[in-house]
């Protein structure tokens, strides 16, 4: 994820503590990113899927109506997300756990503004 991450145009990524830290920002707001992990059992996990496929009205109608994929503590699909603090800019890659590794599920998803906002509620249980 960092490698599409870090080629972002609205991403900059600061090295400090002599290259031991990274620090990520959302450039158009100045805010930090950070990452992180959730996994999802197959039926949440691909509910997930056609969601981040869809139309961000279909978010929005799953998000007002407190429907949201629930995480479990081990599943065969991850999400790896990363977000901007004040919840302007989300990122998310799905993982699919197959052969004894995770394999990408889809290309990397890129959210801005409301709706990211809406995106950042599906993550916040």
């Amino acid at each position: 994820m960092a490698p599409a991450l870090s080629s972002h145009p609205d991403i900059s990524i600061q090295s400090l503590f002599f290259g031991l830290v990274e620090k990520a920002t959302y450039n158009p707001t100045g805010s930090r990113l950070t990452g992180h992990i959730y996994e999802y059992s197959p039926f949440n996990g691909e509910r997930l899927h056609q969601m981040l496929d869809g139309k961000i009205e279909q978010i929005e109608k799953v998000v007002t109506q407190g429907s949201s994929p629930v995480a479990v503590p081990v599943g065969n699909i991850r999400a790896e997300v990363c977000r901007s603090d004040d919840h302007q800019f989300v990122a998310i890659q799905l993982l699919h756990f197959a052969d004894f590794e995770y394999k990408p599920l889809c290309e990397m998803k890129y959210f801005k503004g409301h709706d990211a906002e809406l995106v950042n509620r599906l993550f916040e249980r």
